[in-house]
């Protein structure tokens, strides 16, 4: 974990810790596919109801990227905390156009299937 300034109070910053600091592994009720998210300071692994009833791994090909992942779900926490959840949120409804071996695609900022490094955040 990293400290940052956060909230003044008090007329002055405190030191606040502001990342992922625990893992939650769930299962989808619903037909959703897996996907990751966060709660709190919590990054929850959410695998599919189809993949856990037939015994296949959602996430067999996610390692090279979870540590862009977890970079990821960490600025929406430290983002829901300076500012609020629903700016939060949004960070995964901006697109941007990106170019790779020479092909461009538009992506959502969270497609870490395009990430050139580890820090969340897809750039152009």
């Amino acid at each position: 974990m990293q400290n940052i300034l956060s909230f003044r109070k008090n007329n002055r910053f405190e030191i606040d810790k502001m990342t992922i600091n625990d893992f939650v592994f769930s299962c989808a009720t619903d037909d959703v596919p897996a996907y990751f998210t966060y709660e709190g300071e919590n990054m929850l692994i959410v695998q599919s109801k189809d993949g856990a009833k037939n015994k296949k791994n959602d996430f067999e090909k996610i390692e090279a990227f979870m540590s862009a992942l977890i970079s990821h779900e960490s600025v929406h926490v430290v983002i829901t905390k300076l500012v609020n959840g629903q700016i939060s949120d949004s960070l995964d409804d901006v697109e941007i156009i990106v170019e790779r071996h020479g092909k461009k695609f538009q992506v959502s900022l969270n497609n870490m299937l395009f990430s050139t490094d580890f820090s969340g955040i897809i750039t152009s």
